[in-house]
């Protein structure tokens, strides 16, 4: 019996139809989804490795271990900070400025520090500069109140509307 034209081609629509939507069984959407990381002051990135830099290296001590700063456990409730560590750093007119730099991937960044107030024998204004590669992107500034209150994850910068490429960050 001879066919249509129309005919043979539903016929061989109707055999190729299976296999045009096997790959719609097959191909699984990839979702992306944002996550969260957290990079610590000693240990770094989780995943990466990749941990801060700290210059002039000299200039700066982790907090908890340090037995000649100021700011120290006993005025610091270790337990209150991320991982138990900080990093220390006192800069005065005519420093070199003193920076924190890391290089991280991702759409959003949120800093939080350790605020010192009063403390005997120390100068705690806490002067800020954040930089996204070389350009600088925001400030915090904190007066100390005159109280002997040390303060916890305070949100010092944040930005969540980065390209989701390479970044880096200096801070001073």
């Amino acid at each position: 019996m001879a066919r249509t034209f129309a005919e043979r081609h539903i016929l061989l629509l109707k055999a190729l139809l299976p296999l045009l939507l096997l790959p719609l069984h097959v191909i699984h959407p990839a979702v992306a989804r944002a996550v969260n990381r957290t990079i610590d002051d000693e240990l770094g990135d989780s995943v990466t490795g990749l941990k801060p830099v700290y210059s002039p290296a000299t200039s700066w001590h982790q907090g908890a271990s340090c037995t000649t700063c100021n700011i120290r456990p006993g005025l610091v409730n270790t337990a209150r900070v991320f991982g138990g560590t900080w990093h220390d750093s006192t800069a005065y007119p005519g420093d070199a400025p003193h920076t924190v730099s890391l290089t991280f991937e991702g759409t959003a960044v949120y800093v939080f520090n350790l605020v010192a107030n009063a403390v005997p024998r120390t100068a705690t204004l806490a002067n800020l500069t954040f930089c996204l590669d070389g350009e600088p992107v925001g400030e915090f500034v904190h007066v100390p109140d005159g109280t002997s209150d040390v303060l916890y994850n305070v949100l010092v910068y944040a930005n969540a509307s980065l390209p989701n490429t390479r970044t880096r960050y200096p801070s001073r």
